[in-house]
């Protein structure tokens, strides 16, 4: 959410691409809500000739992709716990 990625990433044959050749968004997908972008890279080869490749950007928020799992936590009276204890998985 809220990082455009560059347009080279939705090629995954760029090295059998000649050197020199270029990548970039004909549209720059909006990243600022979730969700399915369909988009199109530019190709752009050393000889300039040009070629369009449809991709679809897959952005998501971080939130979405973590699952905190909750911890009981006993603690001494009068002695507030750290909130993350409470969490078991904390390092995912």
């Amino acid at each position: 959410l809220n990082k455009t990625p560059k347009a080279e990433d939705g090629i995954t044959n760029k090295d059998d691409m000649p050197d020199g050749t270029k990548y970039e968004w004909k549209e720059t997908p909006d990243v600022s809500t979730p969700g399915d972008k369909p988009r199109t890279v530019v190709v752009t080869y050393p000889d300039g000739s040009k070629e369009e490749v449809n991709i679809t950007v897959h952005v998501t928020d971080d939130a979405s992709k973590h699952e905190p799992k909750g911890n009981d936590i006993d603690t001494d009276l009068n002695k507030t716990p750290k909130a993350e204890d409470g969490i078991t998985n904390k390092d995912d």
